[in-house]
């Protein structure tokens, strides 16, 4: 039995200016600005608590069964109203290898069966997530006018109305597993299966205008689901002076909302989370191509006004003939289904080599940081992929550029695959043509290093003498077109930046 109690003290102070006028490094203070003086600084301050009860209990009998119990009391200060959370586990396993029936096998060094079920808790969510709290200053947020020249007062007011109720967030897990080992370890691995339940999960969720609410508010909304199969597999081995090891792992995994409290979905930024679909689901129109003529638009979209050839061209899901917010559908998947490692290492008389590759696969990425790259210019300079921009005249411009001795198929690209940037208002509405494949496999670390022979460093006394060389992230294989397809599990790339490719060299020193 044992238990643990933190506590984290917030303060932080701001203030600002500009233009020291002798900026030595003993004057580097605010009150020496002398330009862009902020005279009211800021302050604030936060505290957050917490207290953990655990309790564990083990029993093993003849080293082939063995029980473990596990439970713990959580308390955050976090959730005002419902501060406890109670948080049971066990597992139990099979050591089957000393089985008698088993124990004399030559080429089996383990095999073990594995069962366990437990609850644990997260409380990662803002401070204030559930405590309703004021601001006051003499910004525009707060402040009031009053007296004949509307001169802004200090005022207070509530910027996010809160949902009180709030409470840990509990992730369940059922797993079944098995671990082997064959050959005096030449070659073992374990395998498992598992569903993890994450209940009351705690998401942001935006509430109407007219709550008064200016941010999103954390509720426990619902309930998400994650199940899958994880292998792992490593192989070592010497030959004469060669070591080597050869690790891999694989997982496949499904996402799924299995419920959400009220029934109601959860709309987002380019994504929609609902009952029975992954977390942060992509969504948004699906994408059929650009419209070659002006007749084409007004056949498929009869309803709708300012649609032209070059637009893009959209599923109308419901054939109602208008593009609203029925037409969108599910167009990504941000969850991989697909995880997987590979190790290898590495020595032969003193040169050792370590390389680690990883990568996913099944998932798909909103690249909307190519709105902009192919858009009108205005937001961002234009991506090179913009000659590829449809470009069609009427056949009235046609007749024109033939007046004047142009020919009109030089100049045009109805084969282009970027609609036409200055035309309708929904060729930049969310769709599946900014949706591309998360795919990638990367070496993610390779080190390689040359370890002296000791009979030359024990004579200038030093134990052991290494030299290394090592590169991260030196090549990803993708055909993601954004700067890194590592986007995390939003799913959504607002131009994310690019892990960098980093070279180190160094020693090991021992003495």
């Amino acid at each position: 039995f044992r238990s643990t109690i933190e506590q984290y003290n917030y303060y932080s102070l701001s203030a600002s200016g500009s233009s020291i006028t002798n900026p030595v490094e003993t004057n580097w203070y605010v009150n020496n600005a002398t330009e862009d003086l902020n005279a009211n600084g800021s302050d604030g301050v936060s505290r957050v608590r917490r207290a953990s009860f655990i309790a564990r209990g083990f029993y093993n009998y003849a080293d082939r069964y063995m029980i473990t119990a596990t439970f713990r009391a959580d308390g955050s200060s976090k959730f005002p109203k419902k501060t406890w959370g109670f948080f049971p586990s066990v597992a139990l396993a099979w050591r089957m290898s000393e089985e008698t029936w088993l124990k004399d096998v030559d080429w089996l060094d383990q095999l073990k069966l594995r069962a366990g079920w437990g609850r644990v808790g997260n409380d990662d969510v803002g401070n204030n997530a559930f405590t309703l709290t004021m601001g006051s200053s003499n910004s525009w947020f707060y402040a009031y006018p009053f007296g004949k020249n509307q001169e802004l007062q200090a005022g207070a007011a509530v910027l996010q109305y809160v949902n009180e109720d709030g409470k840990w967030e509990t992730n369940e897990q059922w797993n079944v597993g098995i671990d082997f080992g064959f050959w005096n370890g030449m070659l073992s691995g374990n395998i498992d299966g598992f569903i993890r339940d994450t209940k009351d999960a705690l998401l942001y969720v935006n509430s109407p205008a007219y709550a008064g609410s200016q941010f999103p508010i954390t509720k426990n909304v619902g309930n998400l689901r994650n199940m899958g199969i994880e292998i792992a597999l490593d192989h070592h081995h010497k030959v004469n002076k060669f070591n080597y090891s050869i690790g891999g792992n694989i997982s496949f995994i499904k996402n799924e909302v299995t419920a959400l409290n009220g029934g109601s979905s959860l709309p987002g930024d380019r994504t929609m989370t609902d009952e029975g679909m992954a977390l942060n689901t992509l969504w948004g129109y699906k994408y059929l191509g650009i419209y070659q003529s002006d007749e084409e638009a007004v056949a498929a979209f009869p309803n709708a006004t300012g649609l032209h050839a070059g637009d893009a061209k959209y599923e109308d899901l419901n054939g109602d003939g208008k593009l609203d917010e029925n037409d969108k559908q599910k167009i990504g998947n941000p969850f991989p289904w697909l995880t997987y490692g590979l190790n290898f290492t590495a020595d032969f008389y003193g040169v050792d080599i370590q390389i680690f590759f990883q990568g996913v696969y099944g998932n798909q990425i909103y690249n909307a940081m190519r709105e902009r790259l192919e858009g009108t210019g205005e937001a961002a300079t234009l991506s090179s992929k913009m000659k590829d921009v449809w470009i069609g005249y009427s056949d009235n411009v046609r007749m024109s550029l033939l007046e004047q001795g142009v020919d009109y198929r030089q100049l045009e690209n109805r084969n282009g695959t970027i609609p036409n940037p200055n035309g309708a208002s929904t060729n930049f509405s969310d769709n599946s043509r900014f949706v591309e494949s998360g795919a990638y496999f990367r070496l993610k670390n390779i080190q390689i290093g040359y370890t002296l022979p000791k009979n030359i460093t024990q004579k200038a006394y030093i134990e052991r003498l290494r030299f290394y060389v090592s590169a991260s992230n030196l090549f990803t294989i993708t055909k993601y077109s954004g700067y890194d397809p590592e986007v995390g599990t939003g799913g959504v790339d607002y131009g994310n930046y690019p892990q960098s490719r980093t070279f180190t060299f160094g020693l090991n020193l021992n003495f």
